[in-house]
């Protein structure tokens, strides 16, 4: 069997959302012994592992049910991979909505170069109303579209999704794979080590599929975005402190709102959760009056406010961030910042 193109799946506790895809998977229109789909169960405790079983008697193509107790996308991912027999790798979140076309597309964009391609699909959000911090998520997973598409930015590591994407298998393997280590980020994390092994990461934007993202509560997305900030800090550490993993590029070159909302309330715990709580009620007040632009803009602030808590936590302080940031602004080696960003001087704002 030469299969083209393997499909990995890591699973937990969303039995329905699997369904779909592979429902979606039954309509690809690659032919049926030119891919496979491996799907990791994560240690669910839902009927997933009866959806996967009813799946394995009916599938028109090669479906391998895998299980591990739970241990996080990454090693999910990687116990998937490992298993695969495809030259290619492709990996889609469980709650996404695939195209039938989704397979070849993968296969078409890498198709110049395919043991060096990794192919970084559209993700597009599933059009509903959503709360405010679901919106969020969104619209920062869909902001860079309309500058990948027009060639106006490149994709890099700092913006590498692994809920809709496809690589070599060999060249997966030659980087080292997903560190099960890392409970956020991986996705990233693995995304830096595939440039450094040679890879070469391509907009497909006709490898679209459409996320159907659910937090589930408000204090769940706050509580991860503070660990995002913890883990930024733990890979930046992995790396040797390099600039390009910096976990406080946005605080030196990023918005100018959010860079004095993290000022006023992220050196204190108090004000941190404070100052969050007082957003996310004026956030909510305007949602229902309407103004949806500014109640998002009040949310953006909550996860620029909990992402820097979670890096003065890591980093031991309040003055450590400060000087991690001033050592970032003055390092030679410091990405440019991209263009219409406005840059300021970390010493232009006094310390609190």
């Amino acid at each position: 069997m030469n299969l083209r193109i393997s499909l990995v799946v890591a699973t937990y506790n969303r039995a329905g959302p699997l369904t779909r895809v592979l429902r979606d998977v039954e309509r690809q229109t690659l032919a049926r012994d030119a891919f496979e789909v491996l799907v990791c169960d994560d240690g669910s405790t839902d009927a997933t592992h009866d959806v996967l079983q009813a799946h394995v008697q009916r599938a028109p193509f090669r479906l391998v049910p895998l299980h591990q107790e739970n241990r996080g996308p990454a090693q999910a991912r990687h116990n998937a991979i490992l298993r695969a027999s495809g030259e290619r790798i492709a990996i889609v979140d469980d709650d996404m909505e695939l195209p039938d076309t989704f397979l070849e597309e993968h296969l078409r964009a890498a198709e110049s170069d395919p043991g060096r391609i990794v192919v970084v699909g559209k993700i597009t959000a599933a059009p509903r109303g959503k709360p405010l911090y679901e919106a969020v998520r969104d619209e920062h997973m869909l902001r860079g579209h309309p500058h990948l598409e027009s060639g106006d930015r490149q994709v890099t590591a700092l913006g590498f999704p692994a809920g809709n994407m496809s690589m070599p298998r060999e060249l997966y393997l030659r980087a080292g794979g997903f560190d099960p280590s890392m409970p956020l980020d991986e996705d990233r994390d693995l995304g830096v080590r595939l440039e450094r092994a040679g890879g070469t990461l391509v907009f497909g934007k006709d490898a679209w599929a459409v996320h159907h993202s659910d937090m589930g509560s408000y204090e769940v997305w706050e509580r991860q975005q503070y660990d995002y900030g913890v883990v930024a800090v733990r890979m930046w550490q992995k790396y040797a402190r390099d600039p390009y993993v910096h976990p406080l590029r946005n605080f030196v070159d990023g918005n100018l709102a959010n860079h004095v909302a993290v000022r006023l309330l992220s050196p204190r715990d108090w004000s941190a959760r404070a100052g969050s709580r007082v957003l996310r009620r004026t956030g909510e007040g305007l949602d229902r009056l309407g103004a949806r632009r500014l109640a998002l803009a009040t949310h953006k602030a909550i996860l620029a406010v909990q992402y820097h808590l979670g890096v003065r936590h890591a980093l031991g302080s309040w003055r450590s961030l400060l000087r991690a940031a001033t050592e970032y602004e003055t390092d030679p080696r410091r990405p440019a910042a991209r263009p219409g960003r406005r840059v300021r001087r970390i010493r232009t704002l006094r310390e609190p």
